[in-house]
C-alpha cells in the first residue's frame, strides 16, 4: 500500500498523539496533585506553568490526551461496528431494510446534542454513557450510505453467484459485500475519530461528562471558569496548549481520511473458507415425460438418436410474470441429456429471463408451471431446491467481468463453488486442471478478474462452470461481449468440453449461424412466445443470411 505524503504527514502526527496518550502519563506527576503556587509561568519544574488551584497544566495535557484517546476510540468503534453491520442488513434484507432504515430516519432527525444533555442530566454524566449515548447516536448517516451501496453491490452476478452455491448470508455479507465497503469504513472510523474527539472537548466544555476526569475540554472549561485567565497571561499556557492539541489531532486524522491511496488494497493472499451448503437429497432420475413435448427443429449435427435419451431439462407450461406484466407465456419442452439446444431470439423476447428461471433464479411467486434439471424440481412451493447448483448444473452468466466479484482471486472464486474435493490440495490441483483445459496457466489462480483482459475472463468463467463436470450447463450469451476472433475460439472451446464431458448445453445466443451448426434442437422466442413451424423455419433462415450479411 503507498501512502501519499499528506497522509504520512497525518500518520506521524496522530501517531505522536497516541504515543503521548500511552506513555506520557507514566513519567508526569498527578494532573490532580496541588504543589505550586496559582498561575505560574511556564519553567523547567513545570512546562506549562500552572492552573488558577496550582496544578500542573503539562500533566493534565497529558493525562487529557489519554481521555481523549480512549474516549474517540471507543464511541468510533461503536458507532462504525453499528453503521457496517446494519448498513449491511439493510441493504442485503429486505425484511429487515423497513425497520433499520425507519431507525436510522427517526434518530437523523433527533437532536444530538439535546439527547445527549438529557442522558447525562438523568445518569450523572459518566465516562461510558457518554462514550454510549454518543457511539449510539453517530452511526444512522454513514449506514444510509453503506446500505445504498449494498442495495446496488447485491444485484451483481458475483452476489448472485455466491447464492446460487446455496453461500449462508452471513458469509456472503463478510466475503463478497464487506470488502466493497471497506472504503467507507474506513472513512467512517477516521471521521468519527475526529468527531468524538471535538464532541468530548465541546461537551466537557459545558460540563456535561465525568468531573473527576481529566480531558481538554475539562482544562478549557476550567480556564474559561476563571477571571485571573485572562486578567493575566495564563490564557497562553491554560488555553492555547489544549486547543492547539484538539487541532493537532483533527488535522491529523483529516489528513488521514481525506488522503487517496494507490495500489492495490486488497491482499492476494487465499481465503479457502468454505461456505456451508444445503444437505443434498437423493432423488430418482426420471427416464422420459408423461406428457408429450413440443419438439424443436431437429438439425441431426452429432446426436442422430437423441429421442431416445432420458431428458436432463424438462420445462411443461411454463409461465413468468412481474407483477401483472407476462414475460413468458406458456412453454413447454424437453432437452435430452447430452443434447445441445439453442434459445435464439431477438432482444426482449425473454431469452435470458428463461434461462434465469431454468436455473431458480427467479422468485418463485413470478413462475408458474414446472422445471425441472436432472430430475431435480427447481420450484417446490418455497422447500429448499435439491439441486446442487455448480454440481448438477451450471449457469455461465453473460457479462464474465459482472460474473467475478473483483475483490477476490480467481483461486478464490474456485474454491466456492468446488464441492467434490474435500483437501486444500485437492482443490488448487482440481482448478489448475480445469484452467488449463481452456489454455490459461496456473499462474491465474493468484489474480484478481481486472488483471484478466475479456478472452481470459470468459475462459476461466468456463472452466469454472466446468470444474465440477456438471451434467447440465447453461451458457447465456457466452461471447457477447468480445471480438470476432475471441469469440469463436471461446465458443469453439465451451462446445468441444461439453461434448467431450457428454455434458447438457443450453445455449443463448444472436449467433444463429453458430446454433445452426452445434446445436440438435433450436427453440425460438418471439416477445415471450415460443414460434414453431414455417414462422420458425422462415425467422431462422432470415436470421441466419442477416448475420452473413452484417455480423
Amino acid at each position: 500500500m503507498k501512502l501519499t505524503w499528506s497522509q504520512r504527514v497525518g500518520l506521524l502526527l496522530f501517531g505522536i498523539f497516541v504515543l503521548v496518550a500511552l506513555f506520557g502519563p507514566l513519567v508526569t506527576s498527578s494532573p490532580f496533585t496541588i504543589d505550586a503556587d496559582r498561575l505560574l509561568p511556564p519553567s523547567k519544574q513545570y512546562w506549562l506553568g500552572t492552573n488558577a488551584i496550582g496544578q500542573d497544566n503539562f500533566s493534565q495535557l497529558v493525562h487529557g490526551a489519554r481521555t481523549t484517546l480512549y474516549i474517540g476510540l471507543m464511541v468510533t468503534l461503536i458507532s462504525t461496528f453499528l453503521s457496517a453491520s446494519l448498513g449491511l442488513l439493510a441493504g442485503y434484507s429486505k425484511r429487515l431494510d423497513p425497520l433499520l432504515n425507519g431507525l436510522a430516519n427517526m434518530l437523523l432527525v433527533l437532536p444530538s446534542l439535546l439527547l445527549i444533555l438529557i442522558v447525562a442530566s438523568f445518569t450523572g454524566g459518566g465516562t461510558w454513557q457518554l462514550i454510549l449515548t454518543l457511539g449510539l447516536l453517530t452511526w444512522p448517516g454513514y449506514m444510509k450510505l453503506i446500505r445504498a451501496s449494498v442495495l446496488s453491490l447485491k444485484e451483481r452476478e458475483f452476489v448472485r453467484a455466491a447464492q446460487l452455491y446455496n453461500g449462508k448470508t452471513g458469509y456472503i455479507l463478510v466475503h463478497h459485500l464487506l470488502p466493497f465497503i471497506r472504503p467507507l469504513v474506513r472513512t467512517k472510523f477516521i471521521l468519527s475519530f475526529r468527531s468524538a474527539v471535538a464532541m468530548e472537548a465541546s461537551l466537557s466544555f459545558l460540563g456535561v461528562g465525568n468531573p473527576s476526569t481529566v480531558s481538554w475540554g475539562k482544562m478549557l472549561q476550567d480556564a474559561f471558569s476563571r477571571t485571573q485567565t485572562f486578567i493575566t497571561d495564563a490564557w497562553l499556557w491554560m488555553i492555547v496548549p489544549p486547543a492547539v492539541a484538539i487541532l493537532f489531532v483533527t488535522i491529523a486524522l483529516a489528513l488521514i481520511g481525506e488522503s487517496k491511496m494507490t495500489g492495490n488494497p486488497f491482499a492476494a493472499r487465499l481465503n479457502r473458507k468454505e461456505s456451508r451448503v444445503v444437505p443434498e437429497k437423493e432423488m430418482e432420475h426420471k427416464t422420459g415425460c408423461e406428457e408429450p413435448c413440443v419438439e424443436g427443429v431437429s438439425l441431426g449435427c452429432h446426436l442422430a438418436a437423441a429421442g431416445e435419451q432420458p431428458s436432463a431439462i424438462v420445462v411443461r407450461d411454463l409461465k413468468v410474470t412481474y407483477g401483472v406484466k407476462s414475460i413468458i407465456y406458456p412453454i413447454s419442452f424437453e432437452v435430452k441429456q447430452g443434447s445441445i439446444t439453442s434459445l435464439v431470439g431477438e432482444s426482449g423476447s425473454g431469452k435470458t429471463t428463461m434461462a434465469r428461471t431454468i436455473y431458480g433464479l427467479v422468485p418463485d411467486e413470478s413462475v408458474d408451471g414446472t422445471v425441472m434439471i436432472d430430475g431435480h424440481h427447481i420450484y417446490m412451493n418455497g422447500e429448499p431446491c435439491t439441486m446442487q447448483r455448480w454440481v448438477d448444473a451450471a449457469y455461465i452468466f453473460q457479462d464474465p467481468r459482472n460474473s467475478f466479484n473483483p475483490i477476490m482471486t480467481i483461486g478464490q472464486q474456485f474454491y466456492e463453488t468446488m464441492r467434490l474435493q474435500t483437501s486444500k490440495e485437492q482443490k488448487q490441483a482440481a482448478a489448475v486442471a480445469a484452467l488449463v483445459e481452456v489454455q490459461l496457466g496456473a499462474h491465474v489462480m493468484s489474480l484478481y478478474p481486472h488483471q484478466l483482459s475479456g478472452g481470459m475472463l470468459s475462459r476461466a468463467l468456463i472452466a469454472l462452470a466446468l470444474v465440477n463436470k456438471p451434467k447440465v450447463l447453461i451458457a447465456d450469451e457466452p461471447t457477447g461481449a468480445l471480438d470476432p476472433i475471441v469469440k469463436r475460439e471461446v465458443f469453439d472451446l465451451l462446445v468441444s468440453k461439453v461434448k467431450e464431458y457428454h455434458m447438457t448445453l443450453l445455449l443463448i445466443t444472436h449467433d444463429i449461424p453458430a446454433a445452426l451448426h452445434i446445436s440438435d434442437n433450436i427453440i425460438v422466442l418471439q416477445d415471450g412466445v415460443q414460434i414453431q413451424g414455417e414462422q420458425k423455419q422462415h425467422y431462422l433462415e432470415k436470421g441466419n443470411q442477416l448475420y452473413h450479411q452484417f455480423g
